[in-house]
């Protein structure tokens, strides 16, 4: 629609909420903290550019043992946002029978939360965004997953976001990748999907082909130090001149120090 409202986004990825929590040492104990901390700063992102949504493209928690004090403390950041919030489970938690999103009842901690069960694929609909969003649950049951596999067609003229957790493979790359995303599949989306957020790699991304832009956003915090392009969310705006994004910092710590 010509009038369609301008959207501005914030997506994040690969947050590890509660990683490293069997290991009591100093060192991990301090880079939960960090990881936490850098989460933390992505809500304030999300708040301090009065985004309208924000989007978590999978891997929020990093292992289905999380304690219930580090769920609590995931879904108080998100409430902390004032808009809707997006979540795609990925390969660290799935959607599996009794995991983490069955055990614990984030919408309810959340309520703006809105997570994607659907192992098939599923729409959201914010009609008071005009925004159209569409994700797959990933199962660790189901070996060929792919997380493009089934998405549908432009529905309207509202804006189409597409999320999705997994590997973005060239044509001549290793076709053999779990969680495949070959570029010819995320070519099609052009026309389609106006923008689309991935997770997965915990560096940042820019995979956009054809006319389709696509991104991943990285890691609030990588896992490790051995990864020096982690610690930025984007901020991804849609409005009459098309779909422009931009990294933000998040890594709390100073950049002086910084890997």
């Amino acid at each position: 629609m010509a009038d369609r409202r301008p959207l501005r986004l914030v997506h994040t990825s690969d947050v590890h909420l509660g990683a490293y929590g069997s290991r009591t040492d100093e060192r991990w104990s301090d880079r939960r903290g960090l990881m936490e901390q850098a989460f933390a700063r992505v809500i304030d992102l999300a708040n301090e550019v009065e985004a309208d949504a924000l989007l978590i493209a999978g891997d929020f928690f990093d292992n289905d043992r999380v304690s219930h004090d580090v769920v609590e403390f995931g879904a108080a950041e998100v409430n902390r946002f004032r808009g809707p919030t997006f979540l795609i489970p990925g390969n660290h938690d799935p959607m599996d029978a009794g995991r983490v999103y069955w055990r614990h009842d984030l919408e309810a901690m959340a309520p703006r939360l809105r997570i994607f069960r659907e192992h098939g694929g599923a729409i959201m609909h914010a009609e008071e965004l005009d925004l159209v969003v569409w994700g797959r649950a990933y199962l660790e049951s189901d070996w060929h997953f792919r997380p493009f596999d089934g998405i549908p067609d432009r529905l309207d003229e509202r804006w189409h976001v597409a999320m999705g957790h997994g590997h973005f493979v060239r044509a001549d790359g290793d076709m053999s990748r779990s969680l495949l995303i070959p570029e010819e599949q995320l070519g099609a989306l052009d026309g389609h999907w106006d923008y689309v957020a991935l997770g997965h790699w915990e560096p940042h991304a820019d995979v956009s082909t054809g006319g389709v832009t696509a991104v991943y956003s990285g890691a609030p915090l990588a896992l490790s130090d051995s990864n020096r392009r982690a610690g930025w969310a984007a901020v991804v705006d849609l409005d009459g001149d098309g779909v422009r994004w931009r990294l933000e910092r998040v890594d709390p710590r100073p950049p002086a120090i910084t890997p």
